[in-house]
């Protein structure tokens, strides 16, 4: 980087072309930028994405089927799974690990308690 008396020296060996009133250097005062930080409220809302549709899926357990035994499923059928009302399992939202919850049954039907959600920046790392 050139100071002031080096770029002066530079011109000065132009060829000639120009003026030394065209070469002229001169200090530029800029404004400090702490004038141009202007508190800026921005106002937000979740309204803009609150229709977005998003999968949510519990895990009830796995079952491992010979493929005869896929084949003759059918309506009603029932398959046993490990799990069963008070046991730990996982919430998925798009197929990421969200929270975890307990299964819990209500009027007959199986749902989800939720007892602790996965903090947004473990989501993050565990999606990429």
């Amino acid at each position: 980087m050139m100071n002031e008396k080096e770029i002066e020296l530079f011109l000065s060996e132009l060829d000639g072309t120009q003026t030394r009133e065209e070469a002229a250097i001169k200090k530029v005062r800029f404004p400090p930028l702490d004038s141009f930080r202007q508190e800026r409220i921005i106002k937000t809302s979740l309204s803009h994405i609150e229709d977005v549709k998003v999968t949510i899926s519990a895990e009830l357990g796995e079952k491992i089927l010979k493929f005869r035994e896929v084949l003759n499923l059918d309506v009603g059928t029932v398959l046993d799974m490990e799990k069963s009302a008070g046991d730990a399992i996982n919430v998925y939202i798009n197929d990421i690990k969200a929270a975890q919850g307990e299964i819990i049954i209500v009027n007959d039907k199986f749902a989800v308690r939720i007892n602790s959600i996965t903090s947004p920046k473990k989501l993050r790392r565990e999606s990429e």
